[in-house]
């Protein structure tokens, strides 16, 4: 079963979904992969455990803690895919995919798509899929992956996975949860699976980041049973992605997601997250 954060981040996609305000990301297929019963339970749970006394609303919860996070970080992604899709065809890797549901909210068939998790993850979601009758494309793939023991290139290879295809990687919402020496040789693997053509995306926290809010999201994922790592100096991640071949392509910082996400709307960047594209 994915984690609790993961589905309090699915459920801030599916929550923003029903607003009038879709600038940043619309996730339209969230609510309807949920269902409205597991919507509900995640609805009271956040009531029930993380309330504020003075701002006692889910509303505050999402935009305060998760939106800013998740909503750009899809975005981000998800951007670079249908750029590079418009040059022809490529192969888009969704690791710990969850509840992710891009692959049936792409159109675009030049976008072949790996979603790789943990096999009780994708169990759980292969029967929600069954239960809501979605047809899955025939450039979908399913690849159950245990990060911790697997050779990621040998899965996605057994798979379907084509070595000379341009590729996005995105790894999001991971990085939180790993201590660097962990997250550098989750990105070496990856500076195997081509010589040039991929790109990477992932997010991270910057290390030594004390603010409040900061902190009380650390809370939030220890309550949740769950334990936030210490965070990344931007230096050290740039010597990661050098030390594999990877030139960073993009970077985002708390100003930068402000200027390009949230100009417009009640959301404001989340402090300390970076947000990267890099290449080779």
């Amino acid at each position: 079963m994915e984690s609790l954060t993961a589905k309090l981040c699915a459920f801030a996609r599916a929550w923003h979904s029903s607003q009038p305000d879709h600038t940043v990301f619309n996730d339209f297929l969230a609510l309807d992969f949920m269902g409205r019963e597991e919507y509900d339970k995640v609805s009271n749970f956040i009531l029930k455990r993380f309330s504020q006394e003075s701002e006692n609303s889910v509303e505050y919860f999402n935009r305060k803690y998760f939106l800013p996070i998740v909503l750009s970080r899809s975005r981000f992604a998800e951007d670079r895919v249908k750029l590079l899709a418009q040059s022809g065809p490529i192969q888009y890797v969704i690791c710990g995919a969850g509840v992710d549901t891009f692959s049936f909210r792409n159109k675009n068939p030049n976008v072949e798509v790996f979603e790789l998790d943990l096999l009780p993850t994708q169990s759980y979601k292969k029967k929600r899929i069954r239960e809501l009758q979605w047809n899955v494309s025939k450039n979908v793939h399913f690849v159950a992956v245990d990060f911790s023991k697997d050779r990621i290139v040998d899965k996605l290879v057994e798979n379907g996975f084509d070595r000379k295809k341009p590729t996005v990687v995105s790894i999001l919402g991971v990085s939180y949860y790993l201590p660097l020496s962990v997250f550098a040789e989750t990105i070496r693997q990856f500076s195997e699976i081509a010589a040039t053509g991929i790109s990477i995306i992932f997010d991270y926290l910057q290390k030594e980041a004390f603010s409040t809010s900061v902190l009380q999201l650390k809370k939030i994922v220890a309550d949740c049973g769950e334990t936030m790592a210490e965070g990344y100096r931007d230096r050290e991640v740039f010597e990661v992605l050098e030390r594999n071949g990877f030139k960073v392509d993009e970077f985002l910082g708390e100003s930068a997601l402000q200027q390009r996400y949230f100009l417009t709307g009640d959301l404001k960047a989340f402090d300390s997250v970076r947000l990267i594209a890099a290449v080779r």
